[in-house]
């Protein structure tokens, strides 16, 4: 049921970022390297929705679009996502490392990894992207570990989960 709810939602992202879109949602993926020890993660979002977040969580006239970009728009979008983005593994909080971003279409795609990762069993996972200010924001999350993918959808009412792995 999770997965289909899934489906559709990324469906009617899809759909919905061709028009002003009135949907909001976002994906992050997390993939398990474990020749590298880390964890590496991709989160998407409309790139106007994440504009609009980052100028009123800041109060600047910040400008996050394709080759018109604020001279320090990096430095807000990893203080951003230091408070946002939240990985666990076991008791211990992990520092994202910020790699940089890209924009395809009408989404940006930002780059994070965390290093040492050895092995887990859960991930505790909070994500509250977008939700300060856009209420109805959505967030997938798909986790792979070797051969186990794992998904949840959190919003602002629900930020975190636990995933367990084998």
């Amino acid at each position: 049921m999770t997965k289909l709810l899934c489906i559709c939602t990324i469906a009617f992202a899809q759909f919905f970022s061709i028009l002003n879109h009135e949907y909001y949602v976002g994906l992050t993926e997390v993939k398990f390297n474990p020749d590298k020890e880390r964890l590496e993660i991709i989160s998407r979002l409309f790139y106007d929705d994440f504009e609009n977040v980052l100028k009123a969580r800041y109060g600047k006239d910040l400008v996050l679009r394709p080759a018109k970009q604020s001279k320090d728009i990096e430095a807000y979008i990893k203080l951003y996502f230091d408070k946002k983005l939240r990985f666990e593994t076991g008791d211990q909080t992990h520092k994202l490392s910020y790699l940089g971003y890209e924009f395809e279409d009408d989404r940006i795609h930002i780059y994070f990894k965390i290093n040492q990762i050895k092995n887990f069993n859960t991930l505790n996972i909070q994500n509250l992207l977008l939700t300060d200010v856009i209420e109805d924001q959505k967030n997938i999350v798909h986790c792979f570990k070797l051969n186990q993918k794992e998904s949840v959808l959190l919003t602002r009412d629900k930020p975190e989960a636990v995933l367990k792995f084998n």
